[in-house]
């Protein structure tokens, strides 16, 4: 290392305007080999010289705060230390040497000098650290401190112009007293924060406890015959002198450190327990009175030296609340009379600026907490010109005031949201408020009415709905002057969200349905329909909302309420007219020229109102489909009907379809002509192609529509025609347009309406007969597996029907049955191949003489109810019994018959349960038991699976 110093610094000597990075390379370099090698004093005694001759000592101290701040070297010469103080000073580094002095151990520190060129630099918080842990002094760096405070206090203790701060001295030096006595009294170091030992830190509280609660002047350090005066030019010092220094020069900061110091344990102890516990029975005389401090005994000295004579109310106000929020946080330690707080509590509400007033009413709230004064009806208007909402708050829930209470949340401009919260705690059917007190709280309500609807108009609905609904009314009359708000509001109520607590014990008021939906037109109109068709019909004047209606252009939603009041005439000719102007609106946009079309987006307006059209002529279809519903019950089709005036071949229903159809037609004839004009083909702003298409959609949709109300069926025979309608259409045509290509166009529209409607069921029938099939399909292959009984006897008489001791031959019987079956399939292959020479006449097979009743199956098939099919066969024929003497029994033979005639053939469920037919229609209940004729078998269910 010695070598490569040397040769770096000889080479340096060489090259003087080399660069420095090769020097703090090699000081690093060295930093690391010294700590290998453990020989730290090499960089103090050989490379700092090396790099002090070179004038570089710069960089060697640089790389050493790295290590001083880690903590790997905490010791260092004085002249290293020296060197270090000039150096960061001179760059401006003062916070970062401060930084290293605190991180460096006193004991090797040369104190005279380090605490001289600390002074000589203003740097306190290094002379702090210096005396405290070198010298276990906590006084006198406080000495220091106050010195600077010294010029201040004149003329008890104010400067003029109360600009201390601006000067850096006492703005930055000075200040520091209050973390200082901070730290301290919380038994920290200053300004690294660790800890102190224990005993160490209960002398340093000790020590400063009694420097400022002493009362009287110091001499320090022990043996000076010279006290520090605060006010050296007086003759007499005040009580507690540095006490009063510190609060009028900053009494905020310092109640703020002791603040802090009251949580402390050690104001805990009593002096007694102080004494007798200490390590050392001969304690000094600082000591025993820092050990006797108390909480009480603080509050009562602040109390007696910030009196209204010497500090202002700025002062006062921070010991008020000093007092406030630590009086319930140590109630057994502090004990003051009422008067005294009565006094903090009258202090508070007495704040002197706007900005302490939160903290000071919460230190209100802090003392009322554990004070509870007797005369507190009287310290109300206290409150209430302070601004204390939340004091006044709790004091009326307390008293059970609601009506106060809800005020106050009015009053409160900090809290206006929970206004709605406490209203509904206040009115819910839980709170057990009086008839009395819940008139009161309406009555604040309606004073505050429109306080309360501008805040949050929906809530408020909501909240007026669920527990007052009586004053709905007052509260819209708050803001008529607010359509708006208005709107809002009963559009909250009028359309409440289901599923909301409580939202719907009370229905929407129907007296406000009127002008919800006159708001409604002004601010909603896309939503009036859908509206209108849910209310209730009583509920709607239609003179009171129509003009709203119409002024709005909402015409559909007249039309529909015309309807609903059987208005369907005027109805239909309000519609005609709003189609005729939109008509007009069109023509007269595309008679614009190029520029007028390019400044009003043309395009975009064309479409909208393309879009108006389609949508009023569904409307139209919509009332002409409701005037003749399928199945119509309240127009009676009589020969002597009533015929409209001028058109009378057509029923009403039919001149209603004839105008909607004229009017969709005039309107693609008038407009179909301005869309292929030069000027609109020439403009990029409309795409005449498209709107072409929309024009002719109109004619279309109604033509489809008039077909499918003229093909389905009325239950009163009047049916409307199809052909009667286009007769008079045409005819009507004829006469307004002689041309026929303008004739030709519009049965072009009608074809096209009638080609659509095929297409649609052609592909509808397709879809369909697909499906079918599949169907049929499927059930053919279920019904031909049959079904296997459960068992073999009759499940109502218990005979047995097929298997092992069956009666009969069964399997003659079947073989019987096989062969009808072929027989009919051969008769219906003859049928379908030949002898037929018409559509629909076919030869009728005739019938095979073995088949029972003229070819018909003995065996029927059915579905039981939702339990599947069933199959009924005939019944085995029963084998003649044989007597004792060997003979057939008639009477055997005569008895079966009569069974096999009672019982008839077999029936079996999905359930797979088997019945004879005659037991189970005995044992049926339903009305289907007694029909007569062969049983078809869907009406069977079984009597065991229900």
């Amino acid at each position: 290392m010695t070598a490569s110093l040397k040769f770096a610094f000889g080479q340096r000597q060489k090259y003087p305007a080399a660069t420095d990075d090769h020097l703090k390379q090699l000081v690093e370099a060295c930093f690391e080999a010294s700590f290998s090698i453990r020989d730290i004093d090499f960089l103090f005694d050989e490379a700092f010289e090396w790099y002090e001759d070179g004038d570089s000592e710069g960089i060697f101290l640089e790389v050493l705060e790295q290590y001083i701040l880690e903590r790997r070297i905490t010791s260092i010469p004085a002249t290293v230390v020296k060197s270090m103080v000039s150096y960061f000073v001179s760059k401006g580094f003062e916070s970062r040497l401060e930084e290293m002095i605190c991180h460096m151990e006193t004991a090797t520190l040369d104190i005279d000098e380090v605490t001289t060129l600390c002074k000589q630099h203003n740097l306190y918080d290094a002379l702090i650290y210096v005396w405290n842990q070198a010298l276990r002094d906590y006084i006198t760096p406080l000495i220091d401190l106050l010195t600077l405070l010294v010029p201040l206090v004149q003329n008890e203790g104010y400067l003029p112009d109360r600009n201390v701060m601006e000067d850096p001295i006492f703005g930055v030096n000075a200040l520091k007293m209050f973390p200082y006595i901070s730290y301290t009294f919380t038994g920290r170091v200053y300004p690294t924060g660790d800890q102190i030992e224990d005993q160490e830190a209960m002398n340093a509280k000790a020590e400063l406890y009694w420097f400022l609660f002493s009362g009287k002047t110091i001499s320090w350090p022990r043996g000076n015959t010279k006290p520090f005066l605060s006010k050296p030019n007086e003759e007499m010092e005040p009580s507690f002198p540095y006490l009063r220094m510190i609060l009028k020069f900053d009494a905020p900061s310092f109640l703020s450190a002791l603040n802090e110091a009251f949580e402390d344990s050690f104001l805990n102890d009593t002096p007694e327990r102080a004494v007798n516990g200490g390590s050392n029975r001969n304690m000094s005389e600082e000591h025993v009175f820092g050990l006797s401090v108390n909480r009480q005994y603080i509050v009562t000295i602040l109390l007696e030296v910030m009196n209204a004579n010497e500090f202002a109310s700025e002062d006062t106000i921070y010991l008020d609340m000093f007092i406030a929020r630590n009086l319930p946080k140590f109630p057994q330690y502090l004990l003051l009379s009422g008067t005294a707080l009565h006094k903090v509590l009258t202090g508070l509400c007495n704040y002197p600026g706007e900005d302490l007033a939160d903290d000071a009413q919460l230190s209100a709230e802090y003392l009322l907490s554990v004070y509870h004064p007797t005369d507190l009806a009287s310290l109300m208007p206290l409150f209430q010109k302070a601004g204390f909402y939340r004091v006044l708050k709790s004091i009326y829930k307390a008293d059970k005031q609601y009506s106060q209470l809800v005020q106050a949340y009015f009053e409160d401009p900090e809290d206006r949201e929970n206004i709605f919260d406490c209203i509904s705690d206040c009115l819910r059917l839980r709170s057990g408020l009086s008839k009395r007190q819940v008139h009161e709280v309406h009555e604040v309500i309606e004073k505050h009415a429109s306080d309360l609807v501008n805040l949050d108009a929906e809530k408020t609905a909501l909240m007026i709905q669920n527990y007052a609904p009586g004053l709905h009314e007052k509260m819209l009359g708050s803001i008529s002057e607010f359509s708006e708000v208005q709107y809002i509001y009963l559009h909250s109520i009028m359309e409440a969200v289901t599923g909301q607590e409580e939202a719907s014990r009370h229905s929407p008021p129907t007296e406000f349905t009127e002008k919800y939906v006159q708001l409604m037109c002004k601010y909603d109109t896309q939503h009036v329909v859908g509206y209108v068709e849910m209310v209730q019909a009583s509920d709607l004047r239609l003179e009171s909302i129509l003009p709203y209606m119409e002024e709005s252009c909402v015409i559909d939603a007249a039309v529909v309420l015309m309807a609903r009041e059987g208005r369907i005439r005027a109805g239909m000719d309000r519609l005609l007219q709003h189609l005729k102007v939109l008509e007009a609106t069109l023509i007269g946009i595309l008679g614009a020229s190029t520029e007028d079309m390019q400044s009003m987006n043309a395009s975009e307006t064309v479409e909208d109102l393309l879009a108006a059209l389609q949508k009023y002529i569904n409307v139209g279809i919509w009332l002409c489909q409701r005037q003749t519903p399928p199945l119509s019950n309240h127009i009676t089709a009589t020969p002597d009907r009533k015929r409209s005036s001028g058109k009378s071949e057509l029923l009403p229903e039919e001149v209603l379809w004839l105008d909607l159809i004229d009017i969709a037609v005039q309107i693609t004839r008038k407009l179909s002509p301005s869309l292929e004009d030069t000027e609109v083909s020439k403009s990029n702003e409309v795409d005449r192609e498209k709107f072409i298409a929309q024009l002719r959609t109109l004619v279309q949709r109604t033509f489809t529509a008039l077909l499918t109300s003229t093909s389905t069926p009325r239950a009163s025979g009047a049916n409307l025609s199809f052909l009667r309608i286009l007769r008079e259409f045409l005819t009507k045509a004829s006469i307004s347009s002689p041309n026929l290509s303008d004739l030709r166009a519009v049965l072009a529209s009608v074809f096209s309406a009638y080609a659509y409607e095929e297409t649609i069921l052609s592909l509808a029938n397709r879809l369909l007969d697909k499906d079918l099939f599949v169907n049929v399909q499927s059930a053919t292959s279920l019904r031909q597996r049959g079904w296997r009984p459960r068992g073999s006897t009759c499940e109502g008489c218990g005979r047995r029907v097929w298997g092992p001791g069956a009666s009969g031959d069964v399997f003659s019987q079947w073989e019987e049955r096989q062969k009808l079956e072929e027989q009919k399939r051969k008769n219906k292959r003859t049928t379908l191949s030949g002898g037929a020479t018409d559509r629909g006449k076919g030869v009728i097979p005739a019938r095979s003489e073995n088949s029972p009743k003229g070819g018909e199956e003995s065996s029927g098939s059915g579905n039981g109810k939702g339990k599947g099919k069933g199959n009924s066969m005939g019944e085995e024929s029963a084998g003649p019994r044989i007597n004792m003497n060997g003979r057939p029994d008639d009477n055997d033979n005569n008895d079966e018959a009569k069974f096999r005639q009672e019982l008839g053939p077999l029936v079996v469920l999905a359930c797979r349960h088997i019945y004879h037919r005659a037991c189970l229609e005995q044992i049926q209940t339903d009305d289907n038991a007694g029909r007569d004729g062969l049983h078809d078998g869907r009406e069977f269910s079984c009597p065991i699976d229900g």
